[in-house]
């Protein structure tokens, strides 16, 4: 009989040593945890005592209702059970027993796993339970019914059914996030509101499934924050950096937020994730596919490949040696749920090794590549949890390879991927759409490496997240989804929203970033969630505009002196607006709403505004007053980062936020920022931008057509206005031919001297869908063709270091100059006509000379 839980918390991590390879009792596995908040209507948690045949009340003040978990089910499933446990006592501080049928009570709460579940199989076997045909087979779907004596001894009880292992957790931890457990009570210190009474009520059977198969998330680049905080402050007996510990508390947050597939970090710093065994049994126990990223084959990761001992990294050269380790690793992993990734790069995230230097020959080593590591596969992999997951990342110069003609086998994911920045770099064509394989997205939330890292904080829209990932979506690209997170915080907004939006795309509008602002701040603050959400909502914008770590001199005095004093504006008003909502935030929730929300707001302002000051002395202002101004901001910038590391969570966080060192010397964090103090150049003013006459948002178009269901769409949150127009759909159908009047069309009123005029035209940097398309307007005046526009940077020809993309994804827009005609003095119209699916446009400006 399994024995109900210890009325204490205990760490999964103090049983890891050597028992975690075993099966591991129940007694043993209490930890918090919780998950994404269900999408299926007829659930929910009432806090009145059950009224209806449809409710159950699981828990009062005084008494919980047992929980029935079968031996036989799945170590994951049981420390689920423990977790829903743990929850309950934490909503409403008493905790259920663990138990068995063997130990019936008049209601209960019945969770498995079919096949997997004695008494699940029974229910379903006496058709007890309805539509089960809704989830049987499926991949980890849950379902949730009330039932009346559903076995000896029992007259009521809520029963929980999973597909498979991560169906049932998900369907006991989505219960846990309707209860008020934040997936993120633990990473970001979000307190648990308390209840009296907790009651399910489930109107009538009800199911949920994910859409994307594989959810994932890579911790990457990891040096600088989390490395550092668990190997000096949450896991200093492992002293190798992230290690057991940690993945015990990730592999957690994952399972609440439904999501489950990752990429371990991979760094110098860090030890490699497969050469910890408690690393890999721990991600068998939770129930995560742990896989490995673009640059670490065969789960292997070389990042600590010694060539004086073991020869090169060089597959044409040195085979025998890498196959040995590749070979090892299938062994060694062979019974384990994985994703293996196929194809070979360089040492840790270097190109791929030469020879050969040519195309045509890394196509022949590649294919050979491929029969080698599914012949190892083949070998020694089983297939207990089904066709052994394969995948593929055409990463940077692989890209080329690929597009070349390398043949990829048919059942091998292809993941595509952004450019870094955001904007994805091509999706699948008509035949690629066939592969048995299917396709999907790695993107980043985080960024080491050229032309410049972003890893301070997360300031990506979600947005600019829905307006990818649904294109991705919408063409095809649905089977994996991977998300760069660098060290996790501060990046929970981000993560959260993926999760959301990767579990049910359809369900996400163009609308989804007020809408997922509106949940997420709902659920976790609930007071001022309007002021919440204008802050946010700004910081989003302006983070769009430049991001932080992508602010430096050039880019300052780059701007109109009309842009620089309004984004100083823009700057100043944040960061009041901040200061404001803090105060209003309560005390128990200061210290979640600084990680997640104030302190990012804060590092946005700051640092823009020490820009704007530093432009100001360049062209000749008042220096000492501004110096002062730079020198009091820097000093709250170290004040923050002082208070995120040392006093929030009475110094949990501590080495977590690097900010500190970068404010003291540009060189000590590979200059994510590069401070004004720490410029040793003469400033080239000459480039500052000349003020448009009339610059107007996409949005405000005078007039709009559509074309059936293709139409340009306001994005709320997209882009530097904030309200960038996308063409939508996003799918191969819609497309036009440059003259094709049914097209759909932006009009624009505006009014010359009679004079040569101009016009600029701002997209965002988004891609063509694949090679051989374009991305493409029309552009009339006065409903006279003028010219065909290709969007600056979008044929896929250039990569982020290219004329265009260089400097158009860190603003986050690439612009198109048109010459308009001899035009009479007055009123006229400008006319954008939709060619291409894939255009956004962000601002339209007038010159008049």
């Amino acid at each position: 009989m399994l024995k109900s839980l210890l009325n204490t918390r205990i760490s999964y991590y103090k049983y890891y040593n050597r028992s975690i390879l075993k099966a591991t009792p129940l007694l043993h596995l209490l930890v918090t945890l919780t998950t994404i908040s269900v999408s299926a209507q007829n659930l929910s948690v009432k806090t009145a005592l059950a009224s209806k045949s449809t409710d159950i009340t699981v828990a009062t003040a005084q008494k919980s209702i047992s929980l029935a978990i079968d031996n036989s089910d799945y170590q994951a499933v049981k420390l689920a059970a423990c977790f829903f446990a743990d929850d309950i006592k934490q909503v409403t501080g008493t905790l259920p027993a663990i138990t068995t049928l063997q130990h019936p009570a008049a209601e209960m709460i019945i969770a498995g796993t079919i096949g997997k579940s004695p008494a699940i199989d029974r229910l379903i076997a006496a058709h007890k339970i309805k539509d089960i045909i809704k989830i049987k087979g499926r991949w980890e779907a849950s379902l949730w019914q009330i039932v009346n004596n559903p076995a000896p001894g029992v007259k009521k009880a809520l029963i929980i059914v999973g597909s498979d292992r991560r169906g049932t957790v998900y369907g006991l931890l989505q219960i846990s996030r309707k209860m008020g457990v934040s997936p993120w009570h633990w990473w970001a210190d979000v307190p648990t509101a308390k209840r009296k009474t907790v009651t399910i009520s489930v109107p009538k059977p009800t199911w949920d499934e994910p859409a994307v198969k594989y959810r994932g998330i890579f911790i990457n680049d990891e040096d600088w924050g989390i490395n550092q905080w668990a190997r000096k402050n949450f896991e200093k007996d492992f002293a190798h950096g992230i290690g057991p510990k940690t993945y015990e508390k990730l592999f957690e947050l994952m399972l609440r937020l439904r999501l489950n597939y990752i990429w371990p970090a991979m760094h110098e710093v860090s030890k490699e994730f497969g050469d910890t065994p408690e690393n890999v049994a721990l991600a068998d126990h939770y129930g995560i596919v742990a896989g490995s990223s673009h640059c670490e084959p065969m789960l292997y990761n070389n990042v600590h490949w010694n060539e004086k001992l073991k020869g090169a990294w060089n597959y044409s050269t040195n085979p025998d040696s890498i196959y040995k380790y590749w070979k090892e690793t299938a062994k060694d992993r062979k019974d384990k749920e994985a994703v293996w990734t196929m194809g070979i790069r360089g040492i840790h995230d270097r190109g791929m090794e030469s020879p050969p230097s040519g195309i045509p020959e890394r196509i022949t080593l590649l294919e050979k590549v491929f029969k080698d590591q599914r012949d190892l596969i083949n070998q020694y992999v089983n297939k207990q949890w089904g066709a052994v997951a394969q995948c593929f990342v055409p990463y940077k110069e692989v890209l080329p390879v690929y597009d070349a003609g390398l043949k990829v086998p048919d059942d091998v994911t292809l993941i595509w991927v952004d450019d870094n920045f955001g904007y994805i770099r091509r999706l699948s064509n008509p035949t690629e759409r066939k592969r048995s394989g299917g396709s999907g997205l790695y993107w980043h939330l985080s960024y080491y490496g050229g032309p410049h890292s972003y890893t301070w904080i997360n300031s990506t829209a979600p947005a600019l997240m829905w307006e990818e990932f649904h294109k991705a979506w919408e063409n095809q690209a649905r089977t994996m989804w991977v998300i760069n997170v660098g060290d996790v915080k501060p990046m929970e907004l981000g993560i959260d929203y993926f999760s959301r939006l990767s579990w049910n795309p359809e369900s996400q509008k163009t609308d989804a970033q007020p809408q997922f602002l509106k949940a997420f701040l709902t659920e976790h603050f609930n007071e001022n969630v309007a002021k919440l959400n204008d802050l946010l909502t700004e910081f989003y914008r302006l983070g769009t505009v430049r991001k932080p770590e992508l602010m430096n001199r050039d880019w300052a005095i780059s701007l109109s002196d009309n842009e620089a004093v309004q984004l100083q504006a823009d700057y100043q008003r944040l960061l009041n607006l901040e200061t404001s909502v803090a105060k209003s935030v309560p005390l128990n929730k200061q210290d979640p709403y600084t990680e997640m929300i104030g302190f990012p707001a804060r590092i946005m302002a700051e640092t823009g505004l020490i820009f704007m000051h530093d432009r100001a002395i360049v062209y000749g202002a008042n220096q000492a007053t501004h110096h002062v101004e730079i020198d009091r901001l820097k000093a709250a910038l170290e004040s923050e980062v002082n208070n995120y590391n040392n006093k929030i969570a009475g110094g949990k966080w501590q080495y977590m936020m690097p900010g500190t060192i970068t404010c003291q010397n540009l060189l000590s964090w590979n200059s994510q920022v590069a401070w004004p103090w720490a410029e040793t150049r003469k400033p080239d003013t000459t480039k500052k931008a000349i003020q448009a006459d009339i610059t107007r948002n996409a949005s405000s178009a005078d007039e709009q057509t559509t074309a059936g269901t293709a139409k340009w769409s306001v994005i709320p949150g997209l882009g530097n206005s904030g309200r960038a127009m996308a063409l939508t759909p996003v799918n191969l159908n819609l497309s036009w031919k440059p003259g094709d009047a049914k097209a759909p069309t932006l009009n624009y009123n505006f009014k010359t001297d009679g004079n040569s005029a101009k016009v600029r035209i701002d997209f965002m940097p988004t891609f063509r869908i694949y090679p051989g398309m374009q991305l493409r307007v029309a552009i009339l005046v006065d409903n006279k063709f003028i010219s065909t526009t290709e969007v600056p940077g979008s044929n896929g020809k250039e990569d982020e270091n290219g004329p265009n993309r260089n400097q158009g994804i860190r603003n986050n827009y690439v612009s198109a100059l048109i010459d308009l005609p001899a035009l009479t003095t007055g009123t006229h119209k400008l006319s954008i006509r939709a060619i291409d699916p894939g255009v956004v446009i962000d601002k339209i400006s007038f010159y008049k000379n």
